[in-house]
């Protein structure tokens, strides 16, 4: 419940509203509002957000000349929506473990099939998670592993752990606990690089032994700062300076709680 407030929370349009109503409810002078507009237009544009991931980063720890005993990439990259409301209708033509809806995030599990294929890893790990409607609910998990099989993997190489992850916290939570009664192996954790900052603190707060490989890798900001479509007010900016609200929520308030070792 807390997570999807934040995530209503920190909707940069939302912000805006909210700010122009108190602006109107409090009589403020004029240039307060110019100083809203000034926001708003910070917060449209792609630039925002790619400024905030390339110094959000962190960097890789990724050695090449090992071969990992377990990769473990974290969820996201399935359409989820788009499958639960299908799945939910009686009609469908198809049988929807047999369609691929994937989004950017799906860079995640593409990088740990290519690496376990490629002989990097030898096990590829990968969270359950069962997202639910009030009607249906779809396995996210068993259509990465399909993709997986079907892609060159190994049925064997490919496992789900946990039981119905929610959240980060969660995938760090039961990996441990996978693991916990097997000796100290070699484990990289793959995930996006926006991601990665927060990801990397939780397994670390569970005393996790990891190296870590962030994939969607934003190029050199300096190339970023002349393209004039970068500068631009547009969904894409709005979304971008969302997704980097939400790691900063999520970072300090894990840290907070005490669920983060730097």
């Amino acid at each position: 419940m807390l997570q999807e407030f934040v995530k209503f929370f920190i909707n940069p349009v939302l912000q805006f509203f909210l700010l122009v109503l108190l602006f109107f409810k409090l009589k403020k002078p004029k240039k307060l509002l110019f100083g809203i507009l000034i926001y708003f237009f910070f917060a449209s544009i792609p630039l925002t957000g790619k400024l905030f991931h390339y110094f959000w980063k962190v960097d890789d720890t990724y050695d090449r000349n090992v071969i990992y005993d377990y990769g473990v990439v974290l969820t996201g990259g399935v359409e989820s929506p788009w499958y639960l409301e299908n799945a939910s209708k009686d009609t469908n033509f198809f049988n929807l473990d047999n369609v691929y809806m994937f989004n950017y995030a799906a860079e995640r599990f593409f990088k740990g099939i290519e690496f376990a294929v490629r002989g990097k890893i030898k096990i590829l790990m990968y969270g359950n998670y069962v997202p639910k409607s009030d009607d249906s609910f779809f396995d996210t998990s068993e259509l990465v592993r399909k993709f997986a099989i079907k892609n060159g993997l190994p049925t064997k190489q490919f496992v789900i752990y946990g039981k119905n992850v929610k959240n980060t916290l969660d995938e760090a939570t039961q990996f441990n606990n996978y693991i916990r009664n097997y000796k100290t192996k070699k484990i990289l954790l793959i995930t996006s690089q926006s991601h990665m900052r927060r990801a990397y603190g939780l397994f670390n707060g569970k005393n996790i032994d990891i190296d870590i490989y962030s994939v969607q890798k934003q190029s050199s900001f300096m190339k970023e700062i002349f393209k004039i479509k970068n500068l631009v007010p547009s969904t894409v900016g709005l979304n971008s300076t969302k997704n980097s609200f939400y790691e900063l929520f999520g970072f300090f308030g894990y840290l907070f709680l005490g669920k983060i070792k730097l």
